[in-house]
């Protein structure tokens, strides 16, 4: 399930999670209940399919109250921003990329879910 995080380059354990990189734009697999950290500030991608209708966002996406979040009126996609230190989980697997203006690798920390520590 893991799997994405091997390949990724300079990446290092730390006592909660793994730090790693990823080239923006490029999907990676994001399980259900495995937590992202920003090390720097970040924009995720992540699909409006999450959602079923009538439920509460906080029922799918879990993170800090100051982390925004913008639902365009019309397209697929949603988008996180989180600042430094700021972590978001899922409460369902699906597929994510990062937003940038460039194309330099970004920073993150990735915790398994809790099961599978």
């Amino acid at each position: 399930m893991f799997g994405w995080l091997k390949r990724r380059r300079r990446q290092s354990s730390c006592e909660d999670g793994v730090l790693v990189t990823h080239a923006p734009m490029k999907v990676f697999p994001w399980p259900k209940g495995a937590a992202i950290t920003a090390v720097e500030e970040l924009v995720l991608a992540l699909p409006v399919a999450l959602f079923e209708k009538d439920r509460p966002m906080s029922e799918f996406v879990f993170g800090p109250d100051d982390m925004q979040i913008n639902i365009p009126a019309e397209g697929d996609v949603f988008f996180i921003q989180l600042m430094p230190g700021m972590s978001v989980s899922l409460a369902k697997s699906c597929q994510a990329y990062i937003i940038a203006d460039d194309q330099r690798l970004r920073r993150l920390k990735v915790t398994r879910p809790p099961a599978e520590r």
